[in-house]
């Protein structure tokens, strides 16, 4: 009787926790993917600030001293 117990037990108790720990893996592997499109815009914002070549061709064409994209 012990056996049959544990064939029918131990699979209902491993089955659950397998798919508990790989939806956790595939939802950090999700986030962390997502992360890797995030700009930081603060950065942006510095650079912009500071300027290409082209947005300062710009800021003197529009005698601009301090701009942003």
């Amino acid at each position: 009787m012990a056996v049959e117990f544990y064939i029918l037990v131990i699979p209902f108790c491993v089955i659950p926790v397998f798919l508990v720990s790989l939806d956790y893996l595939n939802k950090s592997a999700e986030l962390k993917r997502k992360n890797y499109n995030v700009i930081d815009f603060d950065k942006f914002v510095k650079r912009k600030e500071e300027g290409d070549a082209v947005d300062s061709d710009i800021a003197k064409l529009l005698d601009i001293e301090t701009f942003a994209a």
